[in-house]
């Protein structure tokens, strides 16, 4: 899949489109729609659609958000956004299925809540390790660990003490 690249050099058009789209970061990477039939601007998409490429998924193109996805692929909305974070680093394979099919779970029930992500978080590596450190989790092991983080709100956090994570 190819896309299209802003040269470096084009300085003022680069800080027109960020503005626009609210990009602070670079790389950044979105998706819009097609030119609307009465012609206009094309609809924004998807601001953050980097992940979906990293992992090269293309299976659920055009990259419409989803309220839930890992933790590593969240990226920026960590700190725009409430978002309830699963850890189970260390569960086996069928333990992180579970993890998974639930936080979708959740979503799919909490679908009224549009400021709020959920997220998982199974790789011991990345962005996880840091998360659990700021929010002084416990270390890892075989026990999930579940925290609503809210940066928005002036970095607060809120940790659970609950380990069987059900729907």
């Amino acid at each position: 899949m190819t896309f299209c690249a802003l040269p470096f050099e084009e300085r003022e058009a680069k800080s027109g489109i960020s503005k626009k789209f609210g990009i602070q970061g670079i790389p950044s990477l979105l998706i819009l729609g097609p030119v609307p039939s009465g012609g206009g601007e094309r609809p924004l998409i998807n601001k953050s659609i980097r992940s979906f490429i990293e992992d090269g998924d293309f299976s659920e193109f055009p990259f419409h958000p989803k309220s839930y996805g890992t933790l590593d692929s969240a990226g920026g909305d960590i700190n725009d956004e409430k978002c309830l974070i699963i850890f189970h680093e260390y569960g086996d394979d069928d333990d992180q299925q579970e993890i998974i099919d639930v936080v979708k779970a959740v979503s799919e029930k909490c679908k009224s809540m549009s400021d709020m992500k959920f997220l998982w978080a199974l790789n011991p590596s990345g962005f996880a390790p840091r998360v659990r450190s700021a929010a002084k989790l416990p270390a890892m092991s075989e026990d999930p660990a579940m925290i609503i983080l809210d940066i928005p709100d002036k970095g607060g956090y809120y940790t659970s003490e609950v380990t069987d994570i059900t729907v």
